[in-house]
Parts: structure tokens; sequence; C-alpha cells
């Protein structure tokens, strides 16, 4: 954000709204500096040059702090010789010093400036929000701008919220393995369950500020298993928010219904329903409708919107794991766009799906696509380095796990390492090729021919799932 001087409000006239500022307690926030340089350190934790709304004074100070990231005291003749440089008279400077007796109080008087600068901003956005709805334009991008504007003011706040002790941290480092020692215990899953139990030994389940990358070649049932992974989380009380950029919300509930009532898929599709499948619907349908699972299908959606989104319904405790399908589909507004620079534009998606797992502690899982280069091996394993337009996907994962069909490529039999030999018929592999906090590996899974049910392997064997 710019100086606030700087910013005029084009729907009113400034000077009908007194705009928040103290000449003095700057006076003496800036003497109290020159007269006892040792509190530099404690105010530039609150204080920034915007701070203040006297441009002289905003130049000192700018002085001060830039002598003490030199490592030079911010002493009175010091500042004097800069200030000088800079046009300001040795006078004002001196001046400063006659409103203050001490720096005792300087931390105190620097935090009332500080909310009187959050005040100013918050005066300017609302006049400069007025102005942008009286002008029109598209709602969303208006709304995401006032969010980011919300935000910049209420990190003014919180510059001293970053810091912890080691013995704070470890503390809550503790409390929380004495949780999920409780949760072992009782034989559950440590994270959020992936309704896969081989998937859970590995992983622990999906945990909160994760960003798990699901890739994998088109058809090889990206969008089947990241269902599947929202109804486990789901039916365990996890409110999830899939937000499909390809495949239409009726068509994606439609696979569910499928998968929950075990009919034919292509008599669901084609309408060839009988009185059977109904009563087998109308029980599937059961099922699903009180879970907590929320579909957001608009095609054209971005980053920042997602974030939005999800916040608003975090705040209606609506969100507690996110699931993107796929990060190629994810749009990018015309003035952002990079000219021949898909790779940074990729690279800067995943980076704004990492920080929002962060951000509200909870699991991402990212489908995204691989490129053709797995379809030039032999055993068609895919790798890292198939991650199609950017090498930052990788780095900003916390986990990569990879999906392949072998039978689509005409592969009878696969080695499932420690399970043998394995039909490739209505088998699935998962492989997680990076894993932050535990091992990788691979396993097998199940699945009938429509992909509407996916289990573990071994549990049902594929041959009863094909016949469904």
């Amino acid at each position: 954000m710019k100086r606030d001087r700087s910013i005029r409000p084009c729907n009113a006239d400034a000077d009908t709204v007194t705009i928040p500022q103290d000449a003095m307690l700057e006076a003496a926030v800036l003497g109290a500096l020159l007269l006892e340089p040792q509190y530099v350190a404690d105010v530039r934790a609150v204080l920034t040059e915007n701070a203040f709304y006297n441009p002289e004074n905003a130049a000192l100070y700018g002085i001060i702090c830039r002598l003490d990231d030199n490592g030079d005291t911010p002493d009175m003749i010091t500042v004097v010789r800069h200030a000088h440089a800079a046009g300001i008279p040795a006078d004002t400077v001196v001046g400063l010093t006659q409103t203050v007796g001490s720096g005792v109080q300087v931390f105190h008087h620097a935090q009332a400036l500080a909310d009187m600068e959050r005040r100013r901003r918050m005066l300017l956005y609302a006049r400069e929000l007025a102005s942008r709805i009286q002008s029109g334009g598209d709602t969303d991008e208006m709304l995401e701008w006032a969010r980011q504007e919300v935000e910049r003011i209420a990190d003014l706040a919180s510059r001293s919220d970053e810091v912890r002790s080691i013995k704070e941290v470890l503390a809550e480092a503790i409390d929380d393995l004495e949780q999920r020692q409780i949760v072992a215990l009782r034989g559950e899953c440590v994270g959020v369950t992936t309704g896969l139990s081989h998937l859970d030994r590995i992983t622990g389940g999906w945990r909160g500020g994760q960003l798990v990358v699901l890739a994998g070649r088109p058809a090889m049932g990206k969008t089947a298993v990241s269902l599947h992974f929202a109804l486990a989380a789901a039916r365990v009380g996890i409110p999830v928010c899939y937000f499909s950029l390809e495949m239409p919300r009726m068509q994606l509930a439609g696979r569910m219904l499928v998968g929950a009532s075990h009919i034919d898929a292509t008599n669901f599709r084609l309408g060839n329903i009988s009185s059977d499948d109904w009563r087998q619907i109308e029980t599937g349908a059961d099922t699903l409708r009180p879970l907590p699972l929320y579909l957001i299908d608009r095609a054209l959606v971005s980053m920042p919107q997602i974030r939005t989104k999800a916040r608003a319904m975090q705040h209606k405790g609506r969100c507690g794991m996110i699931i993107i399908d796929y990060l190629q589909l994810i749009y990018v507004p015309a003035e952002e766009r990079r000219p021949v620079n898909r790779e940074r534009e990729v690279a800067e998606i995943s980076r704004a799906a990492k920080l929002l797992s962060k951000e509200l502690n909870i699991p991402v899982l990212l489908l995204a696509q691989l490129s053709r280069k797995v379809e030039e091996r032999a055993d068609k394993m895919p790798l890292l380095s198939d991650l199609r337009e950017s090498g930052a996907i990788e780095q900003d994962a916390d986990m990569v796990i990879f999906i392949d069909r072998p039978a689509v490529y005409g592969i009878r039999e696969f080695d499932g390492g420690k399970y043998g030999m394995i039909d490739a018929r209505g088998v699935g592999r998962l492989t997680i090729a990076k894993n932050r906090e535990g091992c990788t590996g691979f396993i097998p899974f199940c699945h009938n021919e429509s992909l509407t049910t996916i289990c573990d392997f071994g549990v049902v064997h594929s041959d009863s799932l094909k016949s469904e």
C-alpha cells in the first residue's frame, strides 16, 4: 500500500473527514528514540514509516531505521547530519527531543501510533471501497480486493505474534503428540482417514497444513480416487470443500450415487433403471445426504477466489479439507498472466495452495496432470520429473502421490512387491513418491469398471468389483 497521504478517495471530499493523526505523539516517539536509541529495536517491531502522517517525521524515522540496519547508532548528531542531506533542518530534529523527557514510555506511544495508522487505513479503505462499488465492475474481484486490503490492515496488529519461544512451541508439540497417541491407541487414523487402510498406515492420514498432490495421466482415475477421499473424510465428520474445475457437480453427484447404490453405471447414465435399482438408489442417497460434502463447480476460478470461498466456508464450520480438481485448469486473470511463462504461473498456483493449507490449518488435496513422458516408458511408472510445467509443485507439496492403472496400457500383471505378482484387471496403483513426514512406497487398490467403487486391495476381489 502506498503512503497514506498519497491516497485520494474519489467519491468524497477529503476535507469533510478528519484524518486520524497526532503530531505530538509522532514527535514524542521520534524524540525518545533520539534521546535513547536503545529503544529503536522495540519500536521497529510495531512501527513502519507509514505510521507517521507528517512527511518529515516519516523521513526521519526512515533515517533512524536505515542507520540501525547498518549497525550505526542513530544518535542526535548522526541523524542531524543525514537529515540535513535530506533537506530537513537541524532545528526540526533538535526540537523533537524537547517534547519528551526520556524513552520510558516510547513503546506505549508507538503502540498508540500504530493504532492510529490502522484507523487511518480503515477510513481510506472504506472510502475507496465505496468508490469501487459505485463505479461498477466484477463483484468477485471487488470482494477479493476488499479481503486483501482488510488483511493488510489486520497484519499491522499482528507483528509481535510471529515470535514464539521454543518453550511455548515445544509445549504445543507435546500436547499434539499426546492427542495423536490417544487416537492411535484407539486404533483410529491419526489424521483425516483416506478411506484406504493401507494408505492410512503409510501416511497416517491427511494432516492440517499439508499440501497433497495427486497426479496422473488422463483417464487414470484421479477424480474417482479424490471423490473416494472426499467421502471417506466426510463420513468421519470432516467437512470437505470439493472444487471441480472440469466436471459439473451433477456429474460428480451421479458418480457418488452410483458408487453408494452399487448399480450399473451404464444403466444409470442411460436411464435404464429398474424398480430394484430405484430402491438401491434411494438407500444410497440416504447415506450421502447427511455428509458434510460441498461441491463447487465454477469453471473459471482462480486461487484467490478459492481462498476467499474456503475462508468463508470455514467460518461457517464447513471446510475442514479442500480438494481441487485440477491444478492446470485453475484460472489465472489476464492481468496476472506472464507471456510464455506458464511454468511461473503454475509455480504461483502451487505455492498459493500450500499457503492456503497452512493458513486454514487443513489438508489441501491438489490434483495435477502428468506429462506424456510416462507413456514412453516400458513400465509406465510415473516419476516426480513427470509433473507438468513446474518443478515447484514437487517443492511445495508435502506429499506427492501418483495414480496409474497398468491395465489401461495393456499390462496384464505387474510386480506388487510384498503383494506378489498382481493381476492388473480392476487394480490401480497409488505410488507415494514424496512424503515429507514419512516413508514412500506404493499400494495397490481395487476398483470396479466404472471407477465408482474404490477399496483396499484384497478386501474385495477385483473380479467381483468388475461385475457390478
